[in-house]
């Protein structure tokens, strides 16, 4: 009996092309080209490899590829989905999906501890350059008086009990603080410090420099005389919260006209604030503009001011911003400035992952998964900026 001849199917022919069917568009390419390129500028593989060989932390041969597994650690910081894994896991299913080896999860995770001072490393000179930077953008409106506004904090992440011994925290058994300086003018961090979460963030923010013309804004948490004369004798300018306890001489009180009167008591002896806030030696006026004198153990003083504009409560302000320039009213609406700072913590915390750390006890596990994170952020912090000029540019091009 003769087999039946199978019928033969044809491939109908391809009406349409594989192209894509959308029309080229010059902003997303621009928009492309923007992030390759700051990524790429950072997250060079060959050229990450070709660090950790100089610095003798992999050898030639070697199942890890040390630059994938950096560019590996960056992106699963940037990763935030339902079925997260860990950053780990995510990291090492990353570097298996751009190119890396496959290898055990102990194997991978040996190899990113390694790669720690690497990263540290590309941070401070990602951080300076970034510095470098913000040098050619300008500050608008009332911060146009000022080369930087720089505002320093700190932020604390709860840590596995097991690392109590290294990381001992405040409110918790195990914490880490990181101390960071927001620039207004960067838009985002230009230096970061990692410490045990029970050290202060006074004691986290002693610039070796300061910045001549740069505005610092700072927190109750940050008052201190000899950081305030520091700052002003080194051609900075401040502006920070003044504790409630907070005593400094006062010279004169200012009228809303701008007429100056000296504070003494019935002895013509000079009246420390609070003493002459409970007297009623100042101007009957809500809203209160002092010449105060701060000096510190060693002799140093400065004549700064101090301004009172009540918002729900007395808020006393203790700043070096000149008054023909700087109203009360300017100085408190200046200071909220400082949440900028909240808001790159903020996002830190979410978007970039480093809420997860609690999960880490191993302290290079730490050190690396923060450093990552921290990296990111600076690509982040990069790609906008660089999309800011494009913003700019566009509308200088086509005004409104």
């Amino acid at each position: 009996m003769a087999c039946p001849i199978p019928e033969l199917f044809v491939v109908p022919p391809l009406r349409r092309t594989l192209r894509s069917e959308q029309a080229p568009d010059p902003l997303r390419d621009q928009l492309a080209a923007i992030v390759e390129r700051s990524a790429l500028e950072m997250l060079d593989p060959a050229l990450i490899e070709a660090q950790a060989e100089d610095m003798r932390l992999v050898e030639r041969q070697r199942v890890h590829h040390a630059g994938l597994v950096v560019v590996a650690l960056v992106l699963s910081a940037l990763q935030r989905s339902t079925d997260t894994q860990g950053r780990w896991l995510d990291a090492q299913r990353t570097y298996e999906s751009i190119g890396g080896a496959r290898s055990g999860k102990t194997s991978f995770r040996n190899n990113v501890r390694k790669l720690v001072p690497l990263m540290n490393r590309m941070l401070r000179r990602r951080l300076v350059k970034l510095a470098e930077r913000a040098q050619d953008n300008a500050l608008r409106g009332r911060l146009m008086h000022f080369a930087d506004v720089l505002v320093p904090d700190g932020c604390a992440f709860k840590l596995a009990v097991a690392l109590s011994g290294m990381y001992p925290g405040t409110g918790t058994d195990a914490e880490l603080k990181l101390h960071a300086v927001h620039s207004v003018r960067a838009g985002g961090a230009v230096s970061v410090e990692v410490s045990a979460g029970s050290v202060h963030d006074s004691d986290g923010f002693w610039p070796e420099c300061w910045q001549k013309g740069a505005l610092y804004l700072w927190d109750l948490g940050y008052e201190n005389k000899e950081r305030f004369l520091d700052a002003a004798l080194a051609g900075a300018q401040v502006l920070q919260r003044l504790k409630s306890v907070s005593n400094p001489i006062v010279v004169a009180s200012y009228s809303p006209t701008g007429h100056a009167r000296p504070v003494v008591d019935d002895l013509d002896q000079p009246l420390r604030l609070l003493d002459a806030c409970a007297s009623g030696v100042l101007d009957a006026q809500r809203v209160l503009d002092l010449d105060v004198r701060i000096q510190d153990a060693s002799g140093r003083s400065v004549v700064a001011r101090v301004v009172c504009v009540p918002f729900g409560e007395d808020r006393y302000y203790l700043t070096t911003l000149a008054r023909e320039i700087f109203t009360p009213h300017d100085i408190a609406e200046l200071y909220r400035v400082r949440w900028e700072v909240e808001r790159m913590f903020r996002g830190w915390r979410g978007a970039l992952r480093l809420d997860e750390v609690v999960r880490l006890s191993h302290p290079r596990s730490i050190v690396a998964a923060v450093t990552a994170s921290l990296l990111a952020a600076t690509l982040g912090q990069d790609i906008t900026r660089e999309l800011n000029a494009l913003e700019e540019a566009a509308t200088a091009a086509f005004p409104p």
